[in-house]
C-alpha cells in the first residue's frame, strides 16, 4: 500500500482509523483506500492524581476524540462511509465502572506503581497466578485493582465491570463489553498460553485478597483483530457527537501501546528485534506463543505470537532532562555537533535517572567540558540499551530463530553519536546482522502506535497477516554511517565496555 500525504484541499474518505491514547495526547490516524494517510491530535486532558498516583478522568475522552475528528475534517477527510477502527492505548490503564458504565474513579495509569503490597502478596500466597499469567508488577491491573479497593473499600459494592481503559472506550462506542487480549495479557489476568481468563488462579487470588480481585468483574475476552461491535449512536455522557460521526464503523479490539508501536515500527517476524528510542527505550522481540523463556522480559500479545519487552524507563526523557539541566536553549543540532567533537576515551558512564525520575551523577557531569557531557549521556543511554539487547538475545530458550535484523526507531535515533554506538554495538553482539533505521514517510512517520492501530484495522477487514501488510508498507534504510563519518575511537570504546 503506497503512502502519500493527504492533499488538504481534496476530500479523502477514511477506510481505517487508528485512535491513540498516550500519556501526552489523544490522536487519530486516518487511511484511505488509495493509501493516503493523515494524523491529528490534541493534548491529553483530565490528568488527575488519585491517592497520590497518576490517573486520568475518562469522561473527557469523547470530547477529545470529537476535537481530533474535527481537525481531520479540516484537512479534507470524511468518515461518512463506515470502515474499521482500532485503538492504541497506554498500557495498564484501569477502568472500574458502575452499572451505568461510568467510571467510579479516575483511571490509574501505567505510572501508578503503588500496589507493591498486593504484588508481594500475590507472589507469596498465589504463585499459581504468576505461573499462568507471567510476572506481575505493581502497575498491572491484577495488583492495581485490589490496591484501589484497599484505598477505598466502599467501591467493591458498586462495581459492575473492570477492564482496561481501551475496552471502556470500545464499550461506550458499541454497547458491547469485551476484554481485549492485547492489554489484558500483560496485566496478570490471562493465561499466557491459552489467552483465556485465568479464572481458577484469579479465584484463588480473590480469596487471598479478601474479595478484591473477583474474576466475575472482567468481561469476556476478545482477541486482537476481532470486532467488538458496530458504533451506535448514544445520547449519554457526551458520546452523542462522536457516535454520530462514526455511526456504523466496526470497532476492532484495541491494542496495548507496546503491541501497536512494535507493529508500526515494522516488527513482523521472529528474526527481528525492534529498538525504540523514544521517551522511554524499549527492546521488542516477537517469538512463538509456546516458546520457553528465561523470564527476564515482560511478555505481551502480538496477535498469534508473543512480544517480549525489556525497557529503559528514561531514554529520550533522560536526554531531555540533561539538556534542560545544563543548557536548555542550545539547539539539538548544536548538541550533536558537540558530541561529534568528544573524546570517547574520556567519556564517563552515567547512571540512569532514579525511579522518581531524578537525574544522578550531576556532580560528575559538571566537571566535564560540554562535548564530554553530552557524549557521556548519549553513550550511557546507548550502553544501557545494548545491555538490555544482550539480555533479550538470550531470552528465548527454544524454539529460537536466530536474530539477524535490528530496526532502530524513535526520536533519539536521530542523534548521530547514540545511533553509531548502538549500531556498532549490535554488530559486535550479532556479527553479520543487518541494522536498519525506521524511514517511514508521510503523516505517520513518527506515529508508530497509530500506524500499528491502522494495521490492526486492516487485518480485521482484510484478514491479511501482519507480515504481508508490513512488507508492503514499512520503509527502512541502512543505519551504518560512512567510514569517513564514523566517530573516532568508537571500536575501542565498545571493547572497553565489554562488547567484542
Amino acid at each position: 500500500m503506497a503512502l502519500a500525504q493527504a492533499n488538504q484541499n481534496s476530500l479523502h474518505q477514511a477506510t481505517y482509523l487508528g485512535l491513540v491514547f498516550s500519556t501526552t495526547e489523544c490522536g487519530v490516524a486516518a487511511r484511505s483506500d488509495q493509501g493516503f494517510d493523515a494524523y491529528a491530535s490534541v493534548p491529553m486532558e483530565a490528568k488527575a492524581t488519585w491517592h497520590g498516583w497518576p490517573a486520568h478522568y475518562l469522561e473527557h475522552v469523547p470530547r477529545m476524540i470529537a476535537a481530533v475528528l474535527s481537525k481531520l475534517r479540516d484537512q479534507g477527510w470524511s468518515f461518512s462511509r463506515p470502515g474499521f477502527l482500532s485503538q492504541a492505548w497506554r498500557q495498564h490503564d484501569l477502568a472500574i465502572v458502575d452499572s451505568d458504565d461510568n467510571p467510579l474513579i479516575p483511571a490509574p495509569s501505567w505510572e501508578c506503581n503503588a500496589a507493591t503490597e498486593e504484588t508481594q502478596l500475590l507472589a507469596s500466597k498465589v504463585p499459581a497466578l504468576e505461573r499462568a499469567t507471567g510476572r506481575i508488577e505493581p502497575r498491572f491491573i491484577a495488583a492495581k485493582l485490589p490496591w484501589a479497593l484497599r484505598m477505598e473499600p466502599g467501591l467493591r459494592n458498586r462495581i459492575a465491570r473492570v477492564m482496561t481503559s481501551g475496552d471502556w472506550v470500545s464499550g461506550k462506542l458499541t454497547g458491547h463489553w469485551r476484554l481485549s487480549s492485547s492489554d489484558a495479557l500483560c496485566n496478570g489476568m490471562l493465561d499466557q498460553r491459552t489467552r483465556a481468563l485465568a479464572t481458577k488462579e484469579l479465584r484463588a487470588a480473590n480469596r487471598a485478597l479478601g474479595g478484591r480481585l473477583n474474576p466475575r468483574w472482567f468481561p469476556d475476552v476478545i482477541g486482537s483483530r476481532e470486532a467488538v461491535g458496530t458504533v451506535r449512536v448514544r445520547k449519554d455522557s457526551g458520546w452523542d457527537s462522536v457516535t454520530r460521526d462514526l455511526k456504523g464503523w466496526k470497532v476492532v479490539a484495541g491494542l496495548g501501546d507496546n503491541q501497536s508501536t512494535a507493529a508500526g515500527c515494522g516488527t513482523a517476524d521472529h528474526g527481528t528485534i525492534v529498538i525504540s528510542l523514544g521517551t522511554s527505550g524499549t527492546i521488542n522481540r516477537p517469538c512463538a506463543r509456546d516458546a520457553e523463556l528465561r523470564g527476564r522480559a515482560l511478555s505481551f500479545e502480538f496477535w498469534d505470537d508473543r512480544l517480549l519487552l525489556l525497557m529503559l524507563p528514561a531514554c529520550g526523557a533522560w536526554y531531555s532532562q540533561f539538556r534542560n539541566e545544563f543548557e536548555p536553549n542550545r539547539p539539538l543540532r548544536a548538541w550533536n555537533d558537540l558530541a561529534s567533537q568528544a573524546d570517547l576515551a574520556r567519556v564517563r558512564r552515567i547512571r540512569p535517572p532514579s525511579a522518581a525520575g531524578e537525574l544522578r551523577d550531576l556532580a560528575v557531569l559538571a566537571q566535564l567540558p560540554p562535548q564530554q557531557q553530552v557524549a557521556s549521556v548519549l553513550c550511557s543511554i546507548a550502553l544501557e540499551i545494548l545491555d538490555r539487547t544482550r539480555l533479550m538475545l538470550k531470552e528465548v530458550v527454544r524454539p529460537a530463530r536466530p536474530i539477524d535484523r535490528f530496526v532502530l526507531t524513535g526520536g533519539l535515533a536521530r542523534a548521530p553519536l547514540l545511533r553509531q554506538v548502538i549500531c556498532e554495538g549490535l554488530k559486535l553482539l550479532v556479527p553479520g546482522c543487518q541494522v536498519l533505521q525506521n524511514d517511514h514517510q508521510g503523516a505517520l512517520a513518527f506515529n508508530t502506535d497509530a500506524l500499528g492501530a491502522i494495521y490492526n484495522s486492516v487485518m480485521a477487514h482484510t484478514r491479511r497477516e501482519l507480515a504481508d501488510i508490513v512488507a508492503g508498507d514499512a520503509r527502512h534504510r541502512r543505519c551504518e554511517e560512512p567510514r569517513s563519518r564514523r566517530h573516532p575511537g568508537l571500536g575501542a570504546f565498545l571493547v572497553h565496555h565489554g562488547f567484542q
